[in-house]
């Protein structure tokens, strides 16, 4: 009987999977010390600048490369991170060191909605997080991360464009 119980839950959730995403409000909302975090409601009156974005339009917003449109369509990319956490700024430098689209959500004490999010998500508040579709990595070790982009098919960038064809990429 468990068993039984357990192919329908499986089957329902692998149902919600190829649900198309609906369009929602997201804020960027960018703190007087230049802190990034993206919310569903507007900050507070004179809190912080704000841009709203939809997230439907996000996701399917083109960064000019088929395979980077392709792999971030299948696995959209979020670091979960503070302002003040050395993990999170290495995490963060890399992913925009290859040009990666990603969202930046602070869950830091200011944000209990984006701390409420991760833990439905995660399961847990810790940081950094990063989530490559629904893989979830806590920590940063680059190799591991390079790994995982790899996976989800995330093009790898140039070996080291300023050698020119045929030469050699310098390590």
């Amino acid at each position: 009987m468990a068993w039984h119980t357990l192919k329908i839950v499986m089957i329902l959730l692998a149902g919600l999977l190829v649900l198309p995403v609906e369009a929602a409000r997201l804020y960027k909302w960018v703190d007087e010390y230049g802190n990034v975090s993206y919310q569903d409601k507007p900050p507070p009156e004179g809190q912080g600048k704000v841009t709203e974005k939809t997230l439907g339009e996000q996701r399917g917003a083109s960064t000019g490369d088929a395979a980077m449109d392709a792999a971030a369509a299948k696995a959209p990319i979020t670091l979960y991170a503070t302002a003040k956490c050395a993990q999170c700024d290495l995490a963060r430098a890399f992913l925009k060191k290859r040009k990666l689209p990603f969202a930046d959500i602070d869950v830091s004490g200011a944000h209990p909605e984006a701390q409420q999010e991760m833990k439905k998500k995660v399961g847990e508040i810790a940081v950094p997080t990063i989530m490559i579709g629904t893989k979830v990595m806590k920590g940063y070790l680059e190799s591991l991360l390079e790994g995982e982009l790899d996976a989800a098919g995330y093009p790898k960038p140039a070996e080291n464009p300023e050698a020119g064809e045929g030469a050699p990429a310098q390590q």
